[in-house]
């Protein structure tokens, strides 16, 4: 018989360390490089490490208890650095997606923040989009590159404009508009 597969627990705001190729059981991770968020993986989605194929400055880290299967070497060995590179891939892809991002005015940083949450992480309710709190508003500001305060006015004014839901939580009104058709930028 082989190895019998690994669960490994992660606590809030804990590192993922070890080698491996995991799948998300529960809980959320963001994937970092050199501090810049590069997105936020869910319950099924996989997290890949290793400190020989991959850059060092990729980070995993916990929002709220994480429970991983770390895949055994025998079903992940086939065509690893192909896998790899295509994650590599991928990570430049969301480098890039991170800079576009920076170059936008504050309030469109935070709609398109808003919408790669939704897209990520976002939990449908209805017609709604209700953003799980992974994040505390310290760090969506520092995200967005602004004040906790301009993010405050600026969740207000997204009340006010109809397109977010009065709730401590970022719930965003009728998915379909933030993902349809009507550009983002309307918003």
């Amino acid at each position: 018989m082989g190895k019998r597969q690994a669960v490994i627990t992660l606590q809030k705001e804990e590192y993922l360390e070890e080698n491996g190729e995991y799948i998300i059981l529960s809980g959320h991770l963001t994937c970092s490089m050199g501090e810049q968020l590069l997105c936020f993986l869910r319950e099924g989605e996989r997290a890949m490490l290793h400190d020989q194929l991959l850059p060092e400055a990729l980070v995993y880290q916990a929002r709220d208890v994480v429970r991983l299967l770390k895949l055994e070497s025998s079903m992940t060995n086939m065509r690893l650095e192909e896998r790899y590179r295509e994650f590599e891939k991928e990570i430049v892809g969301l480098m890039m997606e991170r800079m576009e991002m920076l170059t936008q005015q504050k309030k469109q940083r935070l709609v398109s923040t808003l919408l790669k949450l939704g897209r990520e992480i976002g939990v449908i309710e209805g017609a709604n989009c209700r953003i799980p709190k992974v994040w505390n508003q310290i760090e969506l500001a520092s995200y967005i590159n602004c004040t906790r305060e301009y993010l405050l006015t600026q969740k207000r004014v997204l009340r006010e404009e109809g397109v977010i839901l009065d709730s401590h939580q970022w719930v965003l009104l009728d998915w379909e508009r933030w993902t349809g058709k009507v550009a983002v930028t309307q918003i």
